[in-house]
């Protein structure tokens, strides 16, 4: 529903319209995503640094709201009455607030309720956006995508000179991972409770987390990896099976097919018997019967590839079985009860691992 425009002032347009946009996009006063309003600044002209600040231009106007992803940077929004036709010199008097280097604010808004324009800061010939108030709707993505907290913080984040070792060739020293997949192959185990190599031709996601450079020198990946039989998942997270560190004694990640990087992983896991999970998601928890002492050993072979790290991935499994409980089921518990103390179990597969632009 359109408001009516005629019977509001500028102070109706910055409550009724303009402070519930900001909400919008996650700006409240009081959190790290904050709302200032009316910002007295300690230096009252245009600019910083004059020897004869009498000769400095005096500021003229200020900003209703400043918003601020606090620590990364800020925007601001300028206000007008209904009644008044934005020109270009409402669009100098915002920027010249959002420039003053109190303020350094990146993008600035200027509206009238009706009306909304939003400028890169320096950059006054024309809006990178612009649209009508019944619009708002169909723009918040894309005003969310350059105004909210966290485009904020990521494009500070990614815009700031990284002096430290670069990883490779035109990527910063630490990336984050943002997707990818790990393609199982082959498994073979000398143990009858892991024949039938249940991860064979089974593909898990990955979701996380950032690779970087560490003290050391060496280069660290932190993986997390979504098991294709999200049923075992907590038996995994309480075994210590979680997040996977891998680390790389290269300088650089190659981007040489024919001399890829080796980045190696070696967890330790360990589950009690009678420690209980639900297989099915809200289920009943049910008590495994055994449980384990293991040592998995990763190497993920690989180099990067249009903005992917892709490879292939060689599994070594030690495990010592710990019997604990009888299942109930004869079979199992004849077949727990007849089988080796210890296990192994080798696969193979490949991987493909994304990293944010």
């Amino acid at each position: 529903m359109t408001p009516d425009f005629d019977s509001m002032n500028e102070t109706d347009v910055r409550e009724i319209i303009v402070r519930p946009f900001l909400k919008r996009l996650g700006y409240e006063h009081g959190s790290q995503a904050n709302i200032r309003t009316e910002v007295t600044l300690k230096y009252d002209k245009a600019f910083l640094g004059r020897k004869n600040p009498k000769k400095d231009p005096a500021l003229v106007g200020r900003a209703d709201y400043i918003c601020e992803a606090i620590s990364y940077g800020r925007w601001a929004v300028e206000v007008k009455a209904p009644n008044v036709q934005l020109n270009q010199d409402d669009v100098e008097q915002a920027h010249t607030y959002s420039a003053h280097p109190e303020i350094s604010a990146a993008f600035f808004v200027l509206t009238n309720g009706r009306e909304f324009r939003l400028y890169a800061t320096g950059q006054l010939e024309k809006p990178i956006l612009q649209w009508r108030f019944e619009e708002t709707d169909k723009n918040l993505m894309v005003l969310t995508n350059i105004l909210s907290y966290e485009a904020i913080r990521k494009r500070s984040e990614t815009s700031r000179p990284d002096v430290n070792n670069p990883l490779a060739a035109g990527l910063r020293s630490k990336m984050k991972i943002v997707g990818g997949e790990v393609h199982y192959g082959e498994h073979h185990s000398n143990h009858p409770l892991f024949n039938g190599a249940p991860f064979k031709n089974t593909v898990g996601g990955v979701t996380g987390v950032a690779v970087e450079r560490i003290n050391d020198g060496r280069l660290k990946a932190t993986v997390r990896v979504l098991s294709p039989y999200q049923q075992f998942a907590e038996l995994n997270r309480i075994a210590g099976l979680g997040d996977f560190e891998f680390f790389c004694s290269d300088e650089y990640v190659s981007t040489d097919v024919n001399r890829p990087s080796i980045f190696q992983n070696v967890v330790h896991g360990h589950l009690k018997p009678g420690e209980e999970t639900a297989i099915i998601p809200n289920g009943p928890k049910v008590r495994s019967p055994i449980g384990f002492r293991c040592v998995a050993y990763t190497d993920a072979i690989g180099y990067l590839h249009d903005g992917e790290f892709v490879g292939a991935l060689s599994f070594d499994y030690q495990y010592e079985i710990i019997k604990g409980y009888r299942s109930g089921f004869p079979q199992l518990d004849k077949l727990i009860e007849s089988s080796p103390p210890t296990a192994t179990m080798e696969g193979e597969g490949t991987f493909k691992i994304r990293l944010q632009p």
